[in-house]
């Protein structure tokens, strides 16, 4: 946007918001006035974690969205493996999807939790990464998929093995991108190889990062989880920032830079908005909960989080610092840490603002209002010059929020 249009932006938030607001941009280094607008177009993906469900393509909202990864699938003798037998058919319904959408691009995701092993397996032996490439493929092209996105969750996390996991985890995609490329140039079709990254420093050096980056099209770096049910001490599990209260702490902003510093091009980083919260219980009521000693309980739809904010007894907070929302039941001793549609507004400008490759989401039917997805999508439009306001500043004048923390 214009020098001057940014200067009156800037004196209408200062003249509307409430202090936790006004930092929208904090912690940004060296940001010129007119960074708003992005130097390439992000991206925004959405993970759709199919389960035992049958999808109908003409009832998802998919409006703003340019990647969807339909999950999961997994290896089987070398090739890639249905889940379901439902699978087949969801897989199908490909080509309904995109005759709808035709800018659309649908992903099949290979692996997700647990699936370390069958990786290995298969990635440890030159024949066996052959057989998977070749019948990857072949896969996409049955089901009219536009790529692939490798979900090894997470190569060399055990000691035994990182050695070989990290050189086996690069020759796949090495051979997986020149399969998809030489499939490319023989039906003109693009094919994309994205990966599904981890959010923690020892993902960056039990991979070689640099090896990695010309090969994937895009890194879908899992920015969510920082903290769960394994901690014995609440936390931020998706915060853009490290809270002043952790200044140590695990955040979307310290993961991006150390891409970057391990040689991970900005346009390649699409970052992580959750639509599920972590919650813990029997917590410590100093603090609202924040950082306190609780009992782990495991994740919680975003569309569930939504009815327990409309709840007196449930008091709705916000680290300024963090740009991060949560939840304190001092009467259950509950706390939930999660992404609301401020939070993840803020993350779509951080991908603008450091011209990153885009932002994704899991997962789609968590979010059974799409109130996580609009207002990814809704947030991107602004830097597309469609609306000159942020939507989050427009609503800035409402205080919404009983608590600010800090």
């Amino acid at each position: 946007m214009p020098h001057i249009l940014y200067k009156y932006i800037v004196i209408i938030i200062l003249a509307l918001s409430s202090g936790c607001i006004v930092d929208t941009h904090s912690g940004f280094d060296n940001v010129p006035p007119d960074a708003y607008i992005p130097m390439q177009k992000p991206i925004v993906a959405a993970y759709l974690h199919i389960g035992t469900r049958t999808i109908n393509p003409y009832g998802l909202d998919l409006r703003g969205v340019d990647i969807v990864n339909l999950a999961f699938t997994v290896i089987n003798n070398n090739r890639i493996g249905l889940l379901y037998p439902n699978h087949a058919d969801n897989f199908m319904m490909v080509r309904k999807l995109k005759e709808s959408a035709p800018n659309l691009r649908v992903l099949v995701s290979v692996g997700g939790y647990g699936t370390s092993r069958q990786f290995q397996a298969m990635a440890s032996d030159a024949a066996n990464r052959k057989i998977f490439v070749d019948d990857a493929v072949r896969f996409l092209k049955y089901y009219s998929f536009d790529g692939i996105d490798v979900d090894w969750e997470f190569p060399g996390m055990e000691a035994a093995t990182r050695n070989a996991d990290r050189i086996n985890f690069t020759s796949l995609l090495s051979e997986l991108r020149n399969a998809l490329d030489s499939a490319s140039r023989t039906d003109g079709k693009k094919y994309l190889l994205t990966i599904a990254a981890g959010a923690f420093d020892a993902y960056l050096s039990y991979t070689e990062p640099a090896k990695i980056a010309p090969l994937v099209d895009y890194f879908f770096v899992m920015t969510y989880d920082f903290v769960g049910q394994w901690n014995s001490v609440t936390g931020h599990h998706t915060n853009l920032y490290a809270s002043t209260f952790k200044k140590n702490g695990h955040s979307v902003d310290r993961i991006v830079k150390n891409y970057v510093k391990n040689g991970i091009p900005p346009d390649k980083i699409v970052i992580g908005a959750a639509a599920y919260g972590r919650k813990w219980t029997e917590v410590q009521s100093s603090k609202n909960g924040l950082f306190r000693n609780a009992k782990g309980e495991g994740s919680i739809a975003y569309s569930k989080i939504t009815e327990l904010e409309k709840r007196s007894d449930y008091l709705k907070c916000w680290d300024k610092h963090a740009c991060a929302p949560y939840l304190f039941c001092n009467r259950q001793k509950i706390f939930i840490t999660y992404d609301n549609p401020e939070s993840v507004r803020r993350k779509v400008d951080y991908v603008n603002m450091h011209s990153l490759g885009g932002i994704m989401y899991w997962e789609y039917f968590s979010d059974s209002r799409l109130q996580i997805l609009h207002s990814i999508t809704d947030e991107m439009r602004i830097a597309k010059g469609q609306i000159i306001m942020p939507s989050f500043l427009q609503a800035g004048s409402k205080k919404t929020y009983k608590k600010v923390a800090n």
